[in-house]
């Protein structure tokens, strides 16, 4: 199969015909040089779009050295393992009917709360129309730690039902000291 593409030669290229030649090559479509209005329903009067420069904000400084490592203490990854393991047993827990949603209130942030709340109602929704049992047995079996700075940790799960094997993310932060969820993925 062979593609012949037909180029305008040089002084024969209008402003249609460089459009298309740069959207052809992929290049910027060209500004046309007198203002285009639309026309507005009703008495309103057209949109004139803004010329004015781009604000370009300024990247925070990295709060790290570069080439620096941050890294916890021992006892508070072990702590962090702990808390993410309580907290998705018990939001799968939820999920399945058998443990009310109000106990998680501790641990979750307030959209998550609300969240998990609104996931919660759609899988209960789906297991009675579909006459599935509630799944009581979840077991942890892997649950990998990563801190992110100081007070914020990110944690992955891996935890297993009586037939499914589901995974969770979960980001805990440090606020007025009190270990707060503030995102949980459950897979």
């Amino acid at each position: 199969m062979t593609i012949l593409i037909v180029l305008p030669a040089p002084g024969e290229v209008n402003a249609q015909g460089r459009g298309l030649l740069a959207r052809a090559s992929g290049e910027p479509l060209p500004v046309p040089r007198t203002p285009v209005f639309s026309t507005v329903p009703g008495n309103a009067p057209p949109v004139v779009p803004q010329q004015r420069p781009v604000q370009v904000r300024a990247v925070p400084p990295d709060p790290l050295p570069p080439g620096a490592n941050w890294s916890s203490p021992p006892q508070d990854d072990a702590r962090m393992e702990a808390i993410a393991r309580s907290v998705t047993v018990g939001a799968l827990e939820v999920l399945a009917g058998v443990r009310p949603l109000q106990q998680m209130s501790r641990w979750l942030d307030l959209d998550e709360f609300e969240r998990l709340q609104m996931r919660t109602n759609l899988e209960r929704g789906r297991a009675a129309a579909s006459g599935a049992r509630a799944r009581r047995n979840v077991r942890i079996l892997r649950v990998r730690v990563c801190p992110v700075a100081e007070g914020i940790y990110e944690v992955a799960v891996v935890a297993a039902e009586t037939s499914t094997v589901r995974a969770a993310a979960l980001r805990l932060e440090l606020r007025r000291g009190l270990w707060k969820v503030t995102a949980l993925e459950i897979g």
